[in-house]
């Protein structure tokens, strides 16, 4: 009697296991299927991918993605509200491509990212900025408002333009102005939460082939991500990205500022800056450039200096930029602040203006704005001064004043004041 009660036990368990493994087995087969009935609906979604995500991301993941094919809501865009990570960012992260790039950084993020910007910077040792920055003994606060640093370090990307060499050369080239800094002046960039800098402008090449080698090579070694220029074209064109919130960024940089050109256009085996007087080798980068990220940010050397009013060829070709691919554009150049102009929803930032650059009194200003979960850009316009070889950030009637300047330059804006604003077509 005990032997049969105990056969009995084990082809009960026996019966149990099977059952567990049958159970496993027709889940197994039902991922499969979901797998399969997702690229019924989209075939340009690949099985290793589909089961990367269902590694890494679970089981769900893969129905509610198979539950908007069904009902038709499916877009790129979906990855994103499931995962919180774009189908960029996932295929990228499927593919490893981030491990062996030396241009990508990627920064921790809550439900938002915040890019602010500023228009041009001169550190130059050999310039106004700098003797009053030594001799007021304050570090980055002898040119700069506790306020306008506190938004730029709070920032998750702070961009800014690097307009002067970074050299020990003194082999200046012929022209006017020659600007020029210690390589350690690099360190007031990290005090003030510079994330990247752009070179193509008209006074990265001041101290020739030489100067501009070096500039890059020094921003390299204190860890600040730059574009728009390098040893050769491909250099000069090469997007640096951030991965952040979720989304990719890619930022590029090109200059059309000069009207009498001496900074040399970078070409196959020659160091330079990125150009765009031809916009069609930008517009080509920028199409490339969207491809591989959510948004495309092009900073542009351009306009005419000490001018509010925008030349044709900004108005005609920042509308080209537009139309290759690009989610916005920030002007710097004219030294003086530019309007804003929404052009199929996308913001065109003209001129950003000196941010901290000379011994003049004038307008200036931050350029904060915030992408939300959803991918949806909010713009705000922080109101400054530069005065006295520091800059501030303007409160009271002077803040209203510089609101109704900038509401005077702009097209197709909405302005507030509080300094946020949106596009008005």
């Amino acid at each position: 009697m005990g032997n049969k009660v105990y056969l009995l036990v084990i082809i009960m368990l026996l019966c149990i296991g099977c059952s567990f493994d049958k159970n496993k087995d027709e889940e197994i087969y039902d991922d499969k299927k979901i797998i399969d009935n997702i690229i019924s609906y989209n075939e340009e979604l690949d099985e290793g991918f589909l089961e990367y995500i269902y590694d890494e991301y679970g089981r769900e993941s893969l129905i509610k993605i198979e539950e908007s094919l069904i009902n038709g809501s499916y877009s790129n865009n979906i990855w994103h509200d499931i995962i919180g990570k774009s189908y960029i960012v996932l295929n990228d992260l499927y593919n490893n491509n981030y491990d062996n790039m030396s241009n990508v950084k990627i920064i921790d993020t809550k439900d938002s990212v915040n890019i602010s910007f500023v228009g041009d910077i001169s550190l130059a040792d050999n310039f106004d900025i700098m003797p009053y920055y030594d001799s007021r003994g304050e570090g980055v606060y002898g040119i700069l408002s506790t306020e306008v640093v506190d938004i730029m370090k709070n920032s998750d990307i702070m961009v800014a333009n690097n307009e002067f060499a970074v050299t020990n050369s003194d082999n200046k080239i012929n022209k006017l102005y020659n600007f020029k800094a210690k390589p350690e002046r690099l360190n007031i960039y990290k005090k003030m939460g510079i994330d990247l800098v752009s070179l193509a402008n008209n006074h990265v090449y001041d101290y020739g082939e030489d100067g501009l080698l070096d500039t890059i090579k020094y921003l390299d070694e204190y860890d600040i991500p730059n574009v728009g220029a390098g040893k050769n074209i491909d250099e000069a064109k090469e997007a640096f990205y951030y991965i952040a919130g979720g989304y990719k960024f890619s930022f590029i940089s090109a200059s059309r500022a000069e009207k009498n050109v001496v900074t040399p256009n970078a070409e196959e085996n020659k160091p330079g800056i990125f150009w765009c007087y031809d916009p069609n080798l930008l517009m080509e980068v920028i199409k490339e450039e969207k491809e591989k990220s959510d948004y495309v940010i092009v900073l542009i050397h351009w306009g005419r200096e000490d001018s509010h009013e925008l030349e044709d060829a900004q108005k005609e070709t920042g509308k080209m930029y537009i139309d290759a691919g690009a989610d916005l554009i920030i002007g710097a150049h004219a030294h003086m602040l530019q309007g804003f102009e929404f052009y199929n929803n996308k913001l065109i930032a003209y001129n950003l203006g000196d941010f901290i650059f000379n011994r003049e009194t004038k307008d200036t200003g931050i350029l904060s704005i915030t992408i939300n979960n959803y991918g949806a850009m909010d713009y705000e316009f922080v109101p400054c001064k530069q005065d006295n070889f520091k800059t501030s950030i303007l409160t009271g009637e002077e803040k209203v004043r510089l609101i109704n300047d900038m509401r005077s330059y702009s097209i197709n804006t909405n302005l507030l004041e509080d300094g946020k604003f949106y596009g008005d077509n």
